[in-house]
C-alpha cells in the first residue's frame, strides 16, 4: 500500500511513462539519408530516376536479389530453374506476406508482370521485358515466364526492374496515388511522404531477410552540396550522396566520416542524330575529337575517371577493350567539320539537368574546348524535369546525361539505343538487330564478341560524345557500417550502427 498522497503518486506514474516513452523514442535507432534530388514518384514501375528508385527498391521487393558482379541470389523467390531456353519457372517463398498483409503468391507476380508490360502504365522498364512473351501461374506458389527467344539477361533484370506489388490493393489504387504511396514486400514499408519534404520509412517486421540494420529510415533531399556537406560533418544526417572532389578532403579533415565508392557514373553527351547539325557523321566525330577529356579528369576528378572510348563502360562485360578514347586534335576536328560544310563552325545548345554532381564544370569546360573548334554551345541548365520533359519531345541539340556502367551491358545498350526503348536521338536496324542478338545469345563468348562489335560500330557512328567514368561518392558516418554498391542503389538494409 502507498503512503504518497494521491496526487504525487499520480505525479510519479505520469513521470515514468514518460521516462518510459523517451527511453523508447531514444532506442529508436534511425538513419538520415540525404540526397541531392527529390524521388518523383516512390514506384518502381513508374520510375527511372536514382534518386526514386533508391527510395523505391527499399520498399519493393523482387524475385531476385541483384549480386556485385551481374549475378543474381534469391529474393521473393527461393529457386529457379530453365527447363529449356526460352521458359524460367520460379519458386516462390511460402508464407510471405505484403506490407498491406496480403499473400505473395504466383498471382502476385504474375499480375505484376502484366502491370509493367501494360501500356497503360507507360513504365520506362517495359522495353527491357520486351523478349518476354507470356506468363502464367503453375500452383499457388510456381509461376513460368516464356520468352520469344533465349534471354540471357533475363534474371538479371528482373532483380532490378520487376517490383512484385500487391494485386488487390494496386489494382483499387488510382496510378498516381500509388506512386506516391506505395505498397511493397521489401526491408522498409513507407510512413510518410509529402512532396517537397521526408521520405519517412519505418522496418518491416515480415520480411523474408534479415532484419534492417535501422528501425527507421528518413531520405532527405538538399540540392546544394555545400549544404549537404555541413549537414554531414555536423552529425545531423549519417549518409550524403553527390560528394564531389572538391568536398571530399573536407568531408575526411573532419573526421565526421568516412568515403565510400559506389558505382562508375558515365556522363556522356547525347547527340541528336534524327535532326538538324548532328545527322553528320562527321560533325559527332570532330566533337569527339574536340573535346579535351584526359585534361577535364584531371581537373575535376583529380585524374580518377576512367575515359570512355565507346558507349559500353570498359568495366562492363562486352566493351572492346581495343579501343583507344578519341585522342584530343582540335585541328582534325576542325578539318571535318569544313568537309560536312561547316567551316565556320555552328550555332548549337547544350542542356543538362542541374542536379547532377559537379555538372556545371563540367558543361563549361565541354562548351569551352567546343568554341575551340568552332562549335558555340550555349549552356542551357534545366530544372530535373523539365530536361527529362524535353528529351522525351526531342528538343535537345546536345544534352549531358549519365548511366552507370553496370556489369550487365544489355541493362543499358537496349535502354538507350534499341528503337523500341528509346527511339529519340538515335535509330539505328543493324544496332537494333545486334542489341536482340546479344540479349538472345546464351554463349558467354559469343555473346561478349556481339556486344564487342556493338561497342566498334557505336565508336563509329558516334551518337554521344564519349567522356570518362567516374566514381560516385558517398559520405558515410563514424557510427555506421555502410559500403557503397556496384549498382550505386542505396539499399539501405545493408546499413547497420558501427556500435
Amino acid at each position: 500500500m502507498s503512503f504518497l498522497p494521491r496526487k504525487v503518486t499520480a505525479a510519479l506514474s505520469a513521470l515514468s511513462l514518460a521516462l518510459c516513452a523517451t527511453t523508447a523514442l531514444s532506442e529508436t535507432r534511425t538513419l538520415i539519408v540525404v540526397q541531392s534530388g527529390e524521388p518523383v514518384g516512390l514506384d518502381a514501375m513508374q520510375n527511372n530516376l536514382q534518386h526514386s528508385l533508391n527510395v523505391a527498391f527499399n520498399i519493393q521487393d523482387r524475385l531476385f536479389e541483384p549480386l556485385e558482379d551481374g549475378g543474381v541470389a534469391p529474393g521473393i523467390a527461393e529457386s529457379w530453374d530453365f527447363p529449356d531456353d526460352t521458359t524460367l519457372v520460379v519458386k516462390i517463398r511460402p508464407g510471405l506476406t505484403f506490407h498491406n498483409g496480403e499473400p505473395i503468391d504466383a498471382e502476385a507476380v504474375r499480375y505484376s508482370f502484366e502491370r509493367l508490360v501494360d501500356e497503360s502504365l507507360g513504365s520506362p522498364h517495359r522495353g527491357r521485358m520486351g523478349q518476354v512473351s507470356g506468363v502464367r501461374v503453375v500452383d499457388e506458389m510456381t509461376v513460368e515466364f516464356t520468352t520469344s527467344a533465349p534471354f540471357a539477361p533475363i534474371l538479371h533484370l528482373m532483380s532490378y526492374y520487376l517490383p512484385i506489388v500487391p494485386p488487390v490493393a494496386t489494382a483499387a489504387t488510382e496510378t498516381d496515388a500509388f506512386n506516391r504511396n506505395p505498397i511493397g514486400a521489401g526491408p522498409y514499408r513507407l510512413e510518410s511522404w509529402e512532396r517537397g519534404g521526408d521520405v519517412v520509412l519505418s522496418a518491416f517486421d515480415g520480411y523474408w531477410g534479415d532484419a534492417p540494420g535501422y528501425d527507421r529510415v528518413i531520405f532527405r533531399t538538399i540540392p546544394e552540396e555545400s549544404a549537404r556537406v555541413a549537414s554531414f560533418v555536423t552529425g545531423e544526417v549519417q549518409i550524403i550522396e553527390g560528394v564531389s572532389v572538391r568536398s571530399q578532403q573536407s568531408i575526411e579533415r573532419s573526421g565526421a566520416g568516412t568515403l565510400t565508392d559506389s558505382m562508375g557514373v558515365m556522363p556522356y553527351v547525347g547527340l541528336n542524330t534524327r535532326d538538324g547539325i548532328f545527322t553528320d557523321e562527321r560533325v559527332r566525330q570532330a566533337v569527339n575529337l574536340g573535346v579535351n577529356r584526359d585534361l577535364i579528369n584531371e581537373a575535376l576528378f583529380n585524374g580518377r575517371g576512367i575515359l570512355a572510348a565507346g558507349p559500353i563502360s570498359p568495366r562492363t562485360f562486352g566493351a572492346d577493350l581495343s579501343l583507344e578514347p578519341y585522342p584530343y586534335d582540335p585541328e582534325r576536328a576542325r578539318e571535318l567539320l569544313a568537309e560536312a560544310g561547316y567551316p565556320d563552325g555552328f550555332e548549337t545548345t547544350l542542356s543538362y539537368p542541374t542536379n547532377m554532381t559537379q555538372i556545371n564544370e563540367q558543361a563549361q569546360a565541354i562548351a569551352a574546348d567546343l568554341e575551340l573548334i568552332g562549335v558555340r554551345a550555349a549552356l542551357q541548365p534545366l530544372d530535373r524535369a523539365v530536361m527529362w520533359e524535353r528529351y522525351v519531345a526531342r528538343e535537345h541539340d546536345m544534352f549531358i546525361y549519365w548511366w552507370d556502367d553496370n556489369p550487365e551491358p544489355d541493362r543499358y545498350m537496349y535502354s538507350l539505343f534499341h528503337s523500341n526503348s528509346r527511339d529519340y536521338y538515335y535509330s539505328n536496324p543493324e544496332t537494333d538487330a545486334a542489341l536482340e542478338l546479344g540479349r538472345s545469345t546464351l554463349d558467354r563468348e559469343e555473346r561478349a564478341e556481339i556486344y564487342a562489335g556493338i561497342d566498334r560500330a557505336l565508336y563509329d557512328e558516334a551518337p554521344w560524345l564519349y567522356l570518362y567514368i567516374v566514381p560516385e561518392t558517398y559520405a558515410v558516418a563514424s557510427d555506421v557500417n555502410y559500403t557503397g554498391r556496384r549498382d550505386g542503389f542505396l539499399f539501405v538494409r545493408f546499413a547497420e550502427p558501427a556500435n
